[in-house]
């Protein structure tokens, strides 16, 4: 007679009287991997190949120098601007005077002979502010390139066009342009993001299209041109006529302007940090 088979050595001890095993109950093996989960994010850092973030920081220039000359110049342009204001109130006696035919227009070029001087002054750091801020502004259009802010409404050279010709669009053109700078110099935004126009534009940006449309609105309304090219082209009349019966109106237009000047200032100063740390350049 032949003996039964042994059992499986997996099968383990037989069961009790019960018919229950000595061992608790286990799941069965697990065979091959188990099914990966519904959704899986990506570690921190994690750049998929040839995404957006997965290429460096191209080359940049720097514009840190250009930067302290600029606000140099810009804060003696507003020194100028406001000594004129005040050269501009106090000639208001001598302009009715002249209006009144109490004073000669000799008489009258020789008292406004400082204020003509200092808007002599104005207009020459006006034109060395305007050759810093054109290379200011080219250096960061270019770096976007570097920064992958593609694809540019305004590319290196139009902002040189910009630069010059932007007073005749009210201001509005270079709005766009110092907006799209803003937005692609944002530090937070990876090199190469698509969605780099989505960023929004800062405050001082919005604040400075206020003041450059109220400002020209205010100059139509007081009808004066250039204050050296007044002078120059014997318009006596115009400037002391101005002075004399639209005092309040070149009073505020000074205001104004001034305003405009200082929130330029700050608009310059805030970008060129911003930008300055999007190209990770050192001050």
């Amino acid at each position: 007679m032949s003996m039964p088979p042994p059992p499986p050595p997996n099968m383990g001890p037989p069961p009790d009287n019960n018919g229950q095993s000595p061992f608790p109950s286990s799941p069965p093996p697990a065979y091959g991997a188990p099914p990966p989960p519904n959704y899986m994010a990506p570690p921190p850092g994690y750049v998929a190949y040839g995404g957006y973030g997965a290429y460096g920081l191209g080359p940049t220039q720097r514009i840190g120098g250009l930067t302290k000359w600029l606000i140099g110049l810009m804060i003696a342009s507003l020194a100028a601007q406001a000594i004129s204001l005040v050269l501009q109130l106090a000639l208001r006696s001598a302009a009715q005077d002249y209006v009144n035919n109490t004073l000669t227009s000799s008489q009258f070029t020789n008292k406004a002979a400082t204020y003509v001087l200092v808007a002599v002054l104005l207009v020459f750091v006006g034109l060395a502010q305007l050759v810093l801020l054109i290379i200011w502004t080219f250096r960061m259009a270019k770096n976007m390139r570097s920064l992958g802010r593609v694809p540019q409404t305004f590319s290196p050279g139009w902002t040189i066009a910009i630069n010059i010709l932007g007073g005749c669009t009210l201001g509005i053109a270079n709005f766009f342009m110092w907006s799209e700078i803003w937005k692609g110099s944002d530090p937070d935004t990876a090199v190469g993001d698509p969605t780099w126009k989505q960023r929004s534009v800062g405050a001082v940006v919005m604040a400075y299209l206020v003041l450059t449309l109220a400002s020209v609105a205010a100059g139509f309304g007081l009808g004066v041109g250039n204050a050296v090219f007044s002078f120059r082209s014997g318009s006596n009349n115009t400037v002391a006529t101005n002075l004399s019966d639209k005092f309040g109106l070149v009073v505020v237009v000074g205001i104004i302007q001034l305003a405009t000047l200082v929130v330029f200032l700050q608009l310059v100063r805030q970008l060129s940090a911003r930008h300055m740390r999007a190209t990770k350049e050192v001050a």
